[in-house]
């Protein structure tokens, strides 16, 4: 059980490394995706009928807006229940293609973090199974030692049953 300790003490630094390895990467996305999408405001032409059930099934959206002198439509995931004529705001990339809005700092700050405790608590886990099976095997040994010197004593004959021939 002191193994499982000083392992789980050994791995706050790793794991907080791994998780700042994490975050750096997320914050180079957030910063590409900064530079790459910009939001738009749109009408919507054609509302959703009503909440999603799900997140497999989203309720798309046919929205408009105009991009310089020309009009441009296309579908877009609502978030929440939206009417004709309905103003929403939609990320663009720099085709003109509709995406999904850029990660934030706080999207990165919370991929570390999740990154950290589970890389922490995973090998704290497999720590204590490991200690779990080391315990377990050691308990086998010691109750056959046990059966041994139980039946040495049960059956004692002087020692002749301890000679080998």
């Amino acid at each position: 059980m002191l193994g499982v300790l000083v392992l789980a003490l050994l791995m706050i630094p790793i794991a907080t490394e791994f998780g700042n390895d994490v975050y750096e990467t997320r914050m180079q996305t957030v910063t590409e995706q900064t530079q790459s999408r910009h939001a738009v405001q749109t009408v919507v032409v054609e509302g959703s009928t009503g909440m999603p059930a799900d997140f497999e099934s989203p309720a798309y959206v046919r929205v408009q807006w105009q991009d310089g002198t020309q009009l441009r439509t296309a579908e877009a995931i609502s978030p929440e229940t939206v009417t004709a004529g309905a103003p929403l705001t939609i990320w663009l990339d720099n085709t003109g293609k509709v995406v999904s809005a850029p990660l934030t700092e706080v999207d990165a700050e919370v991929s570390g973090t999740a990154a950290t405790w589970t890389l922490w608590t995973l090998s704290v886990v497999f720590g204590v199974l490991g200690a779990l099976l080391v315990r377990r095997l050691l308990d086998r040994l010691r109750f056959r030692r046990w059966e041994r010197e139980l039946a040495l004593l049960a059956h004692n004959d002087d020692g002749w049953a301890n000679r080998h021939t």
